[in-house]
Protein backbone atom coordinates (compact mmCIF):
# COMPACT_ATOMS: atom_id res chain seq x y z
CA UNK A 1 0.00 0.00 0.00
CA UNK A 2 1.08 3.74 -0.25
CA UNK A 3 -0.15 7.33 -1.45
CA UNK A 4 -3.62 7.05 -2.86
CA UNK A 5 -4.90 9.23 -5.46
CA UNK A 6 -7.05 11.28 -3.65
CA UNK A 7 -9.63 13.22 -6.21
CA UNK A 8 -10.36 17.29 -5.68
CA UNK A 9 -13.57 17.10 -3.87
CA UNK A 10 -11.93 15.06 -1.32
CA UNK A 11 -9.21 16.83 -0.69
CA UNK A 12 -10.57 20.20 0.10
CA UNK A 13 -13.02 17.91 2.85
CA UNK A 14 -9.71 16.61 3.86
CA UNK A 15 -7.91 19.76 3.81
CA UNK A 16 -11.06 21.77 5.91
CA UNK A 17 -10.89 19.18 8.83
CA UNK A 18 -7.10 19.24 9.33
CA UNK A 19 -7.54 23.16 9.65
CA UNK A 20 -10.13 22.51 12.15
CA UNK A 21 -8.19 19.55 14.16
CA UNK A 22 -4.76 20.22 13.87
CA UNK A 23 -5.11 24.10 15.60
CA UNK A 24 -8.10 22.66 18.70
CA UNK A 25 -5.00 19.86 19.15
CA UNK A 26 -2.39 22.19 19.57
CA UNK A 27 -4.84 24.07 22.17
CA UNK A 28 -5.45 20.65 23.99
CA UNK A 29 -1.72 20.24 24.13
CA UNK A 30 -1.40 23.28 26.25
CA UNK A 31 -4.07 23.50 28.53
CA UNK A 32 -3.39 22.82 31.86
CA UNK A 33 -3.44 19.13 33.08
CA UNK A 34 -6.91 19.75 36.08
CA UNK A 35 -8.38 21.68 32.91
CA UNK A 36 -8.16 19.34 30.34
CA UNK A 37 -9.19 16.37 32.42
CA UNK A 38 -12.18 18.03 33.50
CA UNK A 39 -13.16 18.63 29.61
CA UNK A 40 -12.55 15.65 28.84
CA UNK A 41 -14.92 14.69 31.51
CA UNK A 42 -17.48 16.21 30.34
CA UNK A 43 -16.90 15.54 26.73
CA UNK A 44 -17.46 11.86 27.93
CA UNK A 45 -20.35 12.26 29.66
CA UNK A 46 -21.77 14.38 25.98
CA UNK A 47 -20.77 11.41 24.08
CA UNK A 48 -22.07 8.80 26.18
CA UNK A 49 -25.46 10.55 25.74
CA UNK A 50 -25.50 11.12 21.93
CA UNK A 51 -23.27 8.99 20.15
CA UNK A 52 -25.69 6.17 19.84
CA UNK A 53 -23.93 4.13 16.77
CA UNK A 54 -20.85 3.26 18.74
CA UNK A 55 -22.25 2.91 22.26
CA UNK A 56 -24.07 0.00 20.28
CA UNK A 57 -21.41 -1.85 19.90
CA UNK A 58 -20.31 -1.30 23.22
CA UNK A 59 -23.05 -2.79 24.56
CA UNK A 60 -23.27 -5.78 21.63
CA UNK A 61 -19.35 -6.52 22.14
CA UNK A 62 -19.93 -6.73 26.16
CA UNK A 63 -22.62 -9.51 25.69
CA UNK A 64 -19.96 -11.57 23.56
CA UNK A 65 -17.07 -10.85 26.09
CA UNK A 66 -19.49 -11.81 29.10
CA UNK A 67 -21.45 -14.48 27.43
CA UNK A 68 -20.57 -16.87 30.10
CA UNK A 69 -21.56 -14.08 32.84
CA UNK A 70 -24.08 -11.38 31.78
CA UNK A 71 -24.19 -7.83 33.25
CA UNK A 72 -27.02 -6.33 34.34
CA UNK A 73 -27.68 -3.60 32.27
CA UNK A 74 -27.03 -0.59 34.96
CA UNK A 75 -23.60 -3.20 35.41
CA UNK A 76 -23.23 -2.28 31.15
CA UNK A 77 -24.53 1.39 31.60
CA UNK A 78 -21.49 2.22 33.97
CA UNK A 79 -18.73 0.40 32.48
CA UNK A 80 -19.69 2.11 28.86
CA UNK A 81 -19.51 5.34 30.80
CA UNK A 82 -16.17 4.59 31.90
CA UNK A 83 -15.03 3.50 29.16
CA UNK A 84 -15.96 7.07 27.13
CA UNK A 85 -14.37 8.82 30.16
CA UNK A 86 -11.12 6.40 29.95
CA UNK A 87 -11.40 6.91 25.99
CA UNK A 88 -11.78 10.73 26.26
CA UNK A 89 -8.55 11.68 29.27
CA UNK A 90 -6.39 9.42 26.96
CA UNK A 91 -7.04 11.48 24.22
CA UNK A 92 -6.22 14.53 26.23
CA UNK A 93 -3.41 12.94 27.49
CA UNK A 94 -2.15 11.91 24.00
CA UNK A 95 -1.68 15.47 23.20
CA UNK A 96 0.19 16.06 26.05
CA UNK A 97 2.72 13.54 25.25
CA UNK A 98 5.30 16.16 24.30
CA UNK A 99 5.78 17.31 28.20
CA UNK A 100 6.48 13.56 29.63
CA UNK A 101 10.22 12.99 29.29
CA UNK A 102 12.50 10.02 30.65
CA UNK A 103 12.87 11.94 33.93
CA UNK A 104 9.72 13.00 34.56
CA UNK A 105 7.91 9.41 33.29
CA UNK A 106 7.29 7.87 36.83
CA UNK A 107 4.86 10.42 37.29
CA UNK A 108 3.04 9.29 34.92
CA UNK A 109 3.50 5.81 34.41
CA UNK A 110 5.64 2.50 35.44
CA UNK A 111 7.11 -0.06 34.14
CA UNK A 112 6.17 -3.89 35.64
CA UNK A 113 8.34 -7.16 34.72
CA UNK A 114 10.26 -5.05 32.38
CA UNK A 115 12.94 -7.52 33.18
CA UNK A 116 11.64 -9.78 30.35
CA UNK A 117 12.74 -6.95 27.82
CA UNK A 118 16.20 -6.92 28.60
CA UNK A 119 16.56 -10.37 28.51
CA UNK A 120 15.38 -11.03 24.95
CA UNK A 121 17.36 -8.21 23.78
CA UNK A 122 20.33 -9.80 24.92
CA UNK A 123 19.54 -12.57 22.33
CA UNK A 124 19.92 -10.07 19.21
CA UNK A 125 17.01 -11.03 17.61
CA UNK A 126 14.79 -8.14 18.35
CA UNK A 127 11.43 -8.00 20.06
CA UNK A 128 8.13 -8.07 19.06
CA UNK A 129 5.75 -6.26 21.69
CA UNK A 130 2.45 -6.88 20.83
CA UNK A 131 -0.30 -4.69 22.65
CA UNK A 132 -3.96 -3.81 22.25
CA UNK A 133 -5.64 -0.65 22.71
CA UNK A 134 -6.26 -1.11 26.28
CA UNK A 135 -5.48 1.67 28.97
CA UNK A 136 -3.03 4.60 26.91
CA UNK A 137 -1.23 2.67 24.62
CA UNK A 138 0.68 5.85 23.58
CA UNK A 139 2.29 6.11 26.95
CA UNK A 140 3.73 2.58 26.69
CA UNK A 141 6.03 3.25 23.28
CA UNK A 142 6.50 6.91 24.09
CA UNK A 143 7.76 6.29 27.38
CA UNK A 144 9.78 3.46 26.68
CA UNK A 145 11.52 4.91 23.52
CA UNK A 146 12.14 8.28 25.91
CA UNK A 147 14.04 5.80 28.21
CA UNK A 148 16.30 4.33 25.76
CA UNK A 149 14.38 1.81 24.12
CA UNK A 150 15.02 1.45 20.26
CA UNK A 151 11.29 0.89 19.67
CA UNK A 152 9.40 1.69 16.33
CA UNK A 153 5.55 0.87 16.06
CA UNK A 154 3.69 -0.42 12.84
CA UNK A 155 0.92 1.52 12.11
CA UNK A 156 -2.12 2.10 9.43
CA UNK A 157 -2.07 5.06 7.31
CA UNK A 158 -5.50 7.31 7.45
CA UNK A 159 -7.42 8.54 4.69
CA UNK A 160 -6.75 12.33 5.43
CA UNK A 161 -3.30 13.04 4.21
CA UNK A 162 -2.83 16.05 6.70
CA UNK A 163 -4.04 14.63 9.73
CA UNK A 164 -2.02 11.21 8.69
CA UNK A 165 1.23 13.42 8.75
CA UNK A 166 0.05 15.10 11.91
CA UNK A 167 -0.51 12.43 13.99
CA UNK A 168 2.65 10.93 12.87
CA UNK A 169 4.55 13.85 13.67
CA UNK A 170 2.89 13.69 17.33
CA UNK A 171 4.48 10.23 17.80
CA UNK A 172 7.88 10.60 16.07
CA UNK A 173 8.35 14.28 17.33
CA UNK A 174 6.24 14.25 20.61
CA UNK A 175 6.66 10.43 21.33
CA UNK A 176 10.26 10.10 19.72
CA UNK A 177 8.93 6.67 18.46
CA UNK A 178 9.97 5.45 15.12
CA UNK A 179 6.58 4.93 12.83
CA UNK A 180 6.28 2.59 9.99
CA UNK A 181 3.35 2.07 7.87
CA UNK A 182 1.29 -0.92 7.60
CA UNK A 183 2.17 -1.58 4.16
CA UNK A 184 4.63 -3.96 1.82
CA UNK A 185 6.53 -0.25 0.96
CA UNK A 186 7.62 -0.37 4.63
CA UNK A 187 8.44 -4.19 5.22
CA UNK A 188 11.93 -3.66 4.43
CA UNK A 189 12.45 -1.27 7.22
CA UNK A 190 10.37 -3.29 9.71
CA UNK A 191 12.97 -6.38 9.16
CA UNK A 192 16.03 -4.50 8.80
CA UNK A 193 14.97 -2.74 12.92
CA UNK A 194 13.76 -6.21 14.10
CA UNK A 195 17.66 -7.15 12.68
CA UNK A 196 19.09 -4.59 14.07
CA UNK A 197 17.95 -5.63 17.76
CA UNK A 198 15.32 -3.62 17.76
CA UNK A 199 11.86 -3.29 19.83
CA UNK A 200 8.38 -3.49 17.14
CA UNK A 201 5.26 -2.58 18.74
CA UNK A 202 2.20 -3.84 17.11
CA UNK A 203 -1.88 -3.93 17.78
CA UNK A 204 -3.93 -6.38 16.83
CA UNK A 205 -6.71 -6.25 18.80
CA UNK A 206 -9.58 -4.70 16.01
CA UNK A 207 -11.06 -6.22 12.93
CA UNK A 208 -8.49 -6.52 10.60
CA UNK A 209 -10.30 -5.70 6.80
CA UNK A 210 -7.30 -6.72 4.24
CA UNK A 211 -7.22 -10.48 3.31
CA UNK A 212 -7.65 -11.25 7.43
CA UNK A 213 -7.36 -14.91 8.88
CA UNK A 214 -9.86 -15.96 11.29
CA UNK A 215 -8.97 -17.10 14.75
CA UNK A 216 -10.96 -17.66 18.09
CA UNK A 217 -11.63 -14.05 19.88
CA UNK A 218 -14.13 -14.10 22.40
CA UNK A 219 -15.16 -17.69 21.30
CA UNK A 220 -16.09 -16.42 17.70
CA UNK A 221 -14.26 -16.58 14.69
CA UNK A 222 -12.48 -12.98 14.09
CA UNK A 223 -10.81 -11.26 11.46
CA UNK A 224 -7.53 -11.37 12.52
CA UNK A 225 -4.33 -9.65 11.16
CA UNK A 226 -1.27 -12.31 10.84
CA UNK A 227 1.47 -9.93 10.68
CA UNK A 228 2.57 -10.19 14.81
CA UNK A 229 2.64 -14.21 13.75
CA UNK A 230 4.35 -13.95 10.17
CA UNK A 231 7.01 -11.08 11.92
CA UNK A 232 8.09 -14.12 14.62
CA UNK A 233 7.89 -17.33 12.49
CA UNK A 234 9.95 -16.24 10.12
CA UNK A 235 12.68 -14.14 12.16
CA UNK A 236 12.58 -15.72 15.37
CA UNK A 237 12.15 -12.54 17.61
CA UNK A 238 10.37 -13.79 20.54
CA UNK A 239 6.37 -11.96 21.04
CA UNK A 240 6.48 -10.20 24.88
CA UNK A 241 2.74 -9.46 25.06
CA UNK A 242 2.17 -6.02 27.11
CA UNK A 243 -0.72 -4.01 28.43
CA UNK A 244 -1.21 -0.57 29.50
CA UNK A 245 -3.52 -0.58 32.67
CA UNK A 246 -4.74 2.51 34.19
CA UNK A 247 -4.85 2.39 38.15
CA UNK A 248 -6.46 4.19 40.46
CA UNK A 249 -4.03 6.82 41.50
CA UNK A 250 -4.54 7.55 37.90
CA UNK A 251 -0.59 6.60 36.41
CA UNK A 252 -0.50 3.64 34.06
CA UNK A 253 0.95 0.48 34.77
CA UNK A 254 2.90 -0.69 31.45
CA UNK A 255 3.13 -4.47 32.20
CA UNK A 256 4.92 -7.30 29.89
CA UNK A 257 5.05 -10.89 30.08
CA UNK A 258 7.05 -13.63 29.78
CA UNK A 259 8.57 -14.05 26.33
CA UNK A 260 6.09 -16.31 24.12
CA UNK A 261 8.34 -18.62 21.42
CA UNK A 262 5.83 -20.61 19.30
CA UNK A 263 7.74 -24.43 17.94
CA UNK A 264 7.99 -24.29 14.36
CA UNK A 265 5.97 -26.99 12.40
CA UNK A 266 6.27 -28.03 8.80
CA UNK A 267 2.57 -26.03 8.68
CA UNK A 268 3.46 -22.52 8.32
CA UNK A 269 -0.23 -21.04 7.55
CA UNK A 270 -0.88 -23.58 10.57
CA UNK A 271 1.40 -21.82 13.24
CA UNK A 272 0.41 -18.63 12.08
CA UNK A 273 -3.22 -19.50 13.14
CA UNK A 274 -1.45 -21.28 16.49
CA UNK A 275 0.32 -17.82 17.14
CA UNK A 276 -2.86 -15.19 16.73
CA UNK A 277 -5.05 -17.74 18.46
CA UNK A 278 -2.39 -17.57 21.65
CA UNK A 279 -2.09 -13.47 21.02
CA UNK A 280 -5.97 -13.20 20.95
CA UNK A 281 -6.38 -15.42 24.34
CA UNK A 282 -4.20 -13.52 25.89
CA UNK A 283 -6.29 -10.43 25.35
CA UNK A 284 -9.26 -11.45 26.35
CA UNK A 285 -7.90 -11.83 30.14
CA UNK A 286 -6.89 -8.03 30.04
CA UNK A 287 -10.37 -7.37 28.26
CA UNK A 288 -12.08 -9.16 31.11
CA UNK A 289 -10.26 -7.88 34.04
CA UNK A 290 -10.03 -4.42 32.29
CA UNK A 291 -13.10 -3.74 29.83
CA UNK A 292 -14.21 0.00 30.32
CA UNK A 293 -10.30 0.71 29.60
CA UNK A 294 -10.33 -1.21 26.28
CA UNK A 295 -10.93 1.35 23.93
CA UNK A 296 -12.32 -1.05 20.55
CA UNK A 297 -15.51 -1.91 22.58
CA UNK A 298 -16.67 1.00 20.71
CA UNK A 299 -15.71 -0.40 17.42
CA UNK A 300 -17.55 -3.05 15.93
CA UNK A 301 -15.33 -5.86 16.40
CA UNK A 302 -17.32 -9.38 15.51
CA UNK A 303 -19.96 -7.02 12.94
CA UNK A 304 -17.82 -9.27 10.31
CA UNK A 305 -16.70 -12.88 11.17
CA UNK A 306 -16.73 -14.39 8.14
CA UNK A 307 -14.18 -14.99 4.95
CA UNK A 308 -17.32 -13.67 2.78
CA UNK A 309 -17.91 -10.54 4.72
CA UNK A 310 -14.56 -9.56 3.15
CA UNK A 311 -14.69 -10.23 -0.44
CA UNK A 312 -15.83 -6.90 -2.09
CA UNK A 313 -13.29 -4.90 0.58
CA UNK A 314 -10.90 -3.31 -1.46
CA UNK A 315 -7.52 -5.05 0.95
CA UNK A 316 -5.19 -2.06 -0.86
CA UNK A 317 -7.61 0.99 -0.66
CA UNK A 318 -4.42 3.54 -1.16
Amino acid sequence: MGKRRIKPHEYIGYLLEAIVVIPLSLIVALLPWRVGYALADALAALFFRIDKKNKKWAYENLKIIFADNPLSQKEADDLVKRTYKNLARGGFEYFKIWQISAKNASHFAYFENYHYIEECLTQGKGIIVVTCHLGNWEYFGSIAAKKGVNLAVIINRQFNPFTDAWLRFIREKWGKIKCFYNEVADMKGIVRHLKNNGVIAILADQTYYFKPIFVPFFGKQSATADGPAKLHLRYDSPIVMGFSIREPDGRYRLTFEKPYIHPKTNDFEKDVHEVMTYINSRYEEYIRRYPDQWFSLLHPRWERTRPEDFENIDWDPF
